[in-house]
């Protein structure tokens, strides 16, 4: 398939005018007479980074990484064949106008890694290009870099030395066109006006001496200063077009590193300093609370009020000592001299105290501590009357001020402590009046609503139908009951007491709340927030092709614009097709018919689709299991794109797999799919070995790229190019079977790959991790299809698992077993049939096929018992069973050869069971103490052929 570039635009037309730049996507004809990909040659493949829209539609600038580590930055002129690479460049950013490009240079990671064990600082640099020019700039020691509103100016923050601490970093000021440098000292923070070339520059000298506030007018070239003390300074916020600025300073002395906080705040620092100060006596703050750091101050719209954090005040040191201390004991005897001194503390023991009524465990608690101390109460302060309203009540609850800032929003779940504690969560809803404090509750025992996006309406959810509440007059109405949708996700396959909506909530609002856009399985609806009806603006469900709204600018207008044409994603989950469509002109107000224009549709995967922010020029990436991924770039329509990246032109000089999508039935008679993954140089009729990998819905997957790696362990491009076919089956659960419903999926998917001729019946391997490696743990129990298995920090027994821990944030598995991934719906003593039913271990002694087991002895989500209790029992059963541990490893391995020798050992132990191949020591005998450095040298030398 080709594309070529209609002329939709100078640029456009130009653009298509250029040579090879139109996609065209891989044969699916045979490349038999193509090499394979080794290992040795893994290292040059490519993937493809974020990529960064000049404003005007005229440049793009993205990241390429490679499998080897190297890295760079590649920027093109579009109208232009050639591209510019820049080694080890990353974050690029355009400036406002569209003439500069901004990038950060890094360091090679084995000049980090070096500098890093000789505990050198390591510093990055900056680039600056001269977009009409071509002339680049580049700038030692950049941690930090911003352009003007305006593009005329860059501003660069260097690193702060190690002492003193506290101690800002200096600032460069470049005037681009001219190349003039302004330089300035001690900078801790810096924040251009969003409307102009002002500067706000936080100083820090390491010292309680010559910190303060200080603006700088870049066109100008004047230096003010707004702000002087002995305090620190942090959090600039500017207001949006304008040239209002707040920020926060410290009530202590920088070096005292307090709690507390003023905020100062400055209205036309363009035209004058008249600073306001909230303080201890502005009215409207307890005794009990002060101003804290950790919510950034925020200014209305109207500039009339600004947001901020409030927490409990901090008791002084000694604040709760016995004022009695020092008197002497009433009886006048002498204190024993084997008495500890009276002031002296006794040694404490190591003790942790877990109670049963606690709705957040003691681990949890300990891993949030950081978290929970970050938690503030949202205050507004209103600066003409110079009062402060406090609009939360809960710091463990979740406030937001609508939009207008007339209202504010508190979600308090405290009333349901059991739902928090099992995975059945509700909270209440308040609404606080953000002139006055005053509090109404407008809804209980909620678990999902959503405010408008002008502020006037809340949404909720009830599982079956969306309802609605006018702030105003407190009126509230059912938007979907009586429209013809089914708009509940009746396709979750996890138990819930409320089944949520499509994609858990709506699409979004119209401006001016003038109606909201909600999704049922296919469609976009058009609802009146009254009540009195609605309009289905798609027609998805007769193609199977769903609609949704996506955004393609940065745009953070509340609401959506009536007059606007949004942009709609597509995708068909029968073909995996994806691609774009359209609004009609006059949407919003249409009756109900079809409103959307398809634009493309592709059997790729196509997404990131972005709008350039002056020019009707979007861009999008598309990738397939077989060619790698690109960006193209077209029109407003989208039509005839051009391809304007290309990463990994060699794959056509090697073999590849191909992807194919397979309808199938499960056992228990459902329709479902799975994506089956040719090997490189495939001949057509005959039969292979096959690596089944499963977890959950998988089809999703077909058009993924995957560079050949062997540190990303289950690597599918690998597996291909070693003889493999791939198959990753859908697998959708019934509540109390999530292993009977695997077994019930993966049969059926082998069965049938076998019937179509491709895979080899009697070489057919299985392999998963987590959730994945308990089906890998668990089917082997059940049926003797596979030749062998592997399984990555698997759950291994139904009943020990679900009191287990995930250490990593500290939660009990039993806060999400009965709702969660394990689907048990019920616990143990409920139904322990069930549990034993779906439970891998407790059918281990009917194990046939051989596992290879892996996992972290540090692993914080399996615990890795999970993999010692179930190796003992296969032990003991007398199964062949390796349990492969990598020491200091969590719940997915990051150490590189760690990752290598996992790869490599799976690959030995299917090559052994699916393809005959002869098998090393440590599959069929073991490895003792003695020899086990010989053992991880040799896998560690050569990667399997």
């Amino acid at each position: 398939m080709t594309r070529t570039l209609a002329s939709r635009s100078p640029m456009l037309a130009a653009l298509a005018a250029l040579g090879g730049l139109a996609l065209v996507l891989p044969s699916s004809a045979s490349s038999q007479d193509r090499p394979l990909v080794t290992p040795d040659d893994y290292g040059r493949w490519e993937r493809l980074g974020g990529v960064e829209f000049s404003p005007f539609g005229e440049w793009i600038a993205y990241t390429v990484t490679r499998v080897d580590e190297t890295s760079e930055l590649r920027v093109r002129r579009l109208v232009e064949d050639s591209v510019q690479v820049f080694p080890w460049g990353s974050a690029p950013r355009f400036s406002p106008d569209g003439r500069w490009l901004a990038w950060t240079v890094g360091l090679p990671p084995e000049e980090r890694e070096r500098l890093a064990e000789s505990d050198e600082p390591i510093r990055d640099k900056a680039s600056v290009m001269d977009l009409q020019t071509g002339e680049t700039r580049e700038f030692d020691a950049v941690s930090e870099r911003r352009f003007d509103a305006s593009g005329r100016y860059v501003a660069l923050r260097g690193y702060p030395p190690d002492k003193p601490a506290g101690k800002g970093a200096d600032l460069r000021i470049v005037t681009l066109a001219t190349e003039m440098e302004t330089s300035f000292g001690n900078v801790s923070e810096m924040a251009w006006s969003p409307g102009g070339s002002l500067l706000a520059i936080a100083i820090a000298t390491g010292a309680d001496v010559g910190n303060g506030v200080q603006v700088y007018d870049a066109d100008a070239g004047t230096l003010r200063s707004a702000d002087a003390s002995a305090s620190a300074y942090r959090s600039f916020r500017w207001r949006d077009d304008s040239a209002d600025l707040a920020v926060l300073r410290s009530r202590d002395a920088a070096s005292d590193d307090g709690t507390a906080y003023d905020v100062l705040a400055w209205r036309a620092l363009d035209r004058r300093v008249e600073t306001m100060v909230l303080g201890t006596n502005t009215a409207g703050i307890p005794d009990t609370l002060e101003v804290v750091h950790h919510r950034a101050p925020a200014w209305s719209d109207d500039g009339r009020m600004i947001s901020l954090g409030l927490r409990p005040t901090e008791p002084e040191a000694g604040a709760d000592a016995d004022d009695g201390a020092d008197e002497e004991p009433e009886s006048g005897e002498p204190e024993s001299e084997d008495a500890p001194p009276a002031d002296s503390e006794p040694d404490l023991p190591d003790l942790q105290i877990w109670h049963t009524s606690d709705v957040r465990l003691f681990p949890e608690q300990q891993v949030s501590e950081d978290r929970d101390d970050a938690r503030s109460l949202l205050a507004v302060w209103h600066l003409d009357d110079e009062r402060v309203v406090v609009l939360g009540s809960d710091l463990m609850g979740s406030a937001q001020l609508l939009d207008g800032w007339d209202y504010a929003l508190e979600d308090i779940s405290d009333p349901y402590p059991w739902g928090a504690m099992f995975g059945r969560p509700y909270h209440d809803v308040w609404a606080v009046d953000a002139d006055t404090g005053g509090r109404r509750q407008l809804l209980t025992r909620v678990r999902y609503e959503w405010p408008s996006a002008g502020g006037d309406w809340l949404l909720s959810w009830d599982g079956s139908a969306y309802h609605s509440l006018h702030f105003a007059t407190g009126a509230t109405y059912d938007l979907t009951s009586g429209l013809a949708a089914e708009f509940a996700h009746t396709d979750y396959d996890t138990p819930t007491d409320v089944t949520p909506p499509r994609d858990f909530g709506p699409g979004g609002w119209l401006k001016d709340d003038r109606a909201v856009l909600l999704y049922d399985k296919h469609d976009i609806w058009r609802v009146a927030p009254d009540g009195s009806g609605g309009e289905r603006l798609t027609r998805g469900a007769g193609t199977g092709v769903t609609h949704r709204l996506t955004r393609v600018t940065d745009d953070d207008e509340p609401g959506i614009d009536p007059d606007s044409r949004p942009y709609l994603s597509l995708y068909d989950e029968k073909t995996e097709q994806r691609g774009y469509a359209r609004f009609a002109t006059g949407w919003a107000g249409a009756p109900d018919r079809d409103l959307a224009e398809t634009l493309i549709l592709e059997d790729a995967r196509v997404g990131s689709l972005t709008r350039a922010d002056s020019a009707d020029v979007l861009l999008y990436r598309a990738e397939r299991f077989d060619d790698p991924p690109d960006y193209f770039v077209a029109g407003a329509d989208l039509a005839d794109p051009a391809r304007v990246t290309r990463i990994n032109p060699f794959i056509d000089e090697v073999a590849w797999g191909r992807a194919q999508l397979v309808d199938f039935v499960s056992e228990a008679g459902r329709d479902l799919q799975f994506v089956l993954l040719l090997p490189a140089n495939h001949e057509e009729g005959r039969a292979v070995p096959t690596i089944v990998y499963t977890y959950e819905i998988l089809s999703p997957q077909m058009h993924f790229f995957r560079v050949p790696s062997e540190r990303d362990y289950y690597n599918y491009s690998a597996w291909t190019q070693h003889g493999y076919a791939v198959l990753l089956p859908d697998i959708v659960y019934r509540a109390r079977d999530p292993g009977v419903s695997a077994l019930e999926s993966v049969r059926a998917a082998v069965a049938k790959a076998v019937e179509m001729g491709v895979t080899d019946p009697d070489a057919v391997g299985l392999i998963g991790h987590s959730w994945g490696g308990y089906q890998a743990t668990f089917l082997p129990t059940r049926t003797d299809i596979f030749a062998a298995s592997v399984a990555g920090a698997p759950l291994t027994d139904f009943v020990s698992f679900m009191g287990q821990l995930h250490w990593n944030p500290g939660i009990a598995e039993v806060s999400h077993w009965e709702t969660g991934q394990a689907r048990m719906e019920v616990p143990f003593w409920e139904d322990p049939e069930a549990h034993r039913r779906n439970s891998p271990i407790h059918e281990v002694h009917h194990m046939e096929t051989p596992l290879l087991m892996a996992f972290g002895n540090e692993d914080g989500v399996v615990d890795w018992d999970q993999g010692t209790e179930f190796f003992n029992f296969a032990r003991r059963a007398g199964k062949q069973m390796v349990l492969l541990v990598y020491e200091g490893e969590d719940h997915g391995f990051r150490e590189e050869a760690n990752q290598k020798d996992y790869h490599r050992r799976i690959l030995e132990w299917f090559g052994h069971y699916l393809k005959g191949e002869p098998a090393p020591a440590w599959i069929t005998e073991g490895v003792p103490l003695h020899a086990l450095e010989e053992e991880k040298k040799r896998v560690a030398r050569k990667p399997p052929p």
